[in-house]
């Protein structure tokens, strides 16, 4: 099965693919709606085939469905049918979730993707469990506040780095996680990572899409006993 994957940001859209090394992408934001995604999408890939998608949205997803509007892009992604507009089957994960599905290894895993905004994931034991752990408060500022871009432009290199050194350690020990990947566009900013923790990479989102299609349940039959994903 060839499987293109769409990775939805608050700043660009990449587009992967399970059969090519490249990537294209084209610019995200308050004006993308689905359908805009939809025809720049198809109008990029068309020297491009594939047989299903897997699409990665900033947004809470229950059964495989966004169940509110990402809040870095335009209005339309609840109850609109991507499977009529893109021609095949698709499924949906949160996108820090889909990144974190292509990088994890086994045991017990927390995923952070620092980027636009800060996202999160846990995976272990057949179990992938979205967070919003940049709702959590360090100091007097919420971590989203501190390690997203917003963040970095208002602490500077050093203190962003500083914070991530903070931060990441207190995160592992909570979720008692065997290691910790950092994704996300500005891991590349980070010299040196704190004990138990490594870099990620923007392709394990191939990875993860691959996974979601031959490896993983329908996310929507609530029946299936193999994975459980929240």
């Amino acid at each position: 099965m060839e499987v293109l994957v769409i990775d939805i940001g608050g700043t660009s859209v990449k587009l992967w693919h399970t059969a090519h090394e490249e990537h294209r992408k084209f610019e995200s934001g308050k004006q993308l709606t689905p359908d805009a995604m939809v025809k720049e999408t198809t109008q990029l890939l068309q020297d491009w085939r594939w047989d299903a998608v897997a699409l990665g949205l900033p947004c809470r997803i229950s059964n495989g469905r966004p169940i509110e509007d990402p809040h870095n892009l335009g209005p339309g992604w609840v109850g609109y049918n991507f499977a009529s507009a893109l021609g095949c089957p698709v499924r949906i994960m949160n996108d820090a979730a889909l990144q974190a599905l292509g990088s994890y290894d086994g045991g017990r895993m927390l995923f952070l993707g620092l980027g636009t905004a800060v996202g999160s994931t846990f995976i272990a034991d057949h179990l992938i469990l979205s967070l919003d752990l940049g709702r959590v408060v360090h100091g007097k500022s919420k971590v989203h506040e501190l390690l997203g871009d917003e963040g970095f432009e208002s602490l500077g290199l050093k203190k962003w780095q500083n914070v991530v050194h903070e931060v990441l350690p207190s995160l592992k020990s909570a979720f008692l996680a065997d290691y910790v990947v950092l994704g996300g566009g500005s891991v590349k900013k980070i010299d040196d990572l704190p004990d138990g923790v490594r870099r990620g990479h923007n392709r394990t989102v191939v990875e993860g899409g691959r996974r979601l299609w031959e490896e993983l349940p329908d996310p929507a039959e609530k029946d299936s006993t193999a994975w459980i994903i929240i």
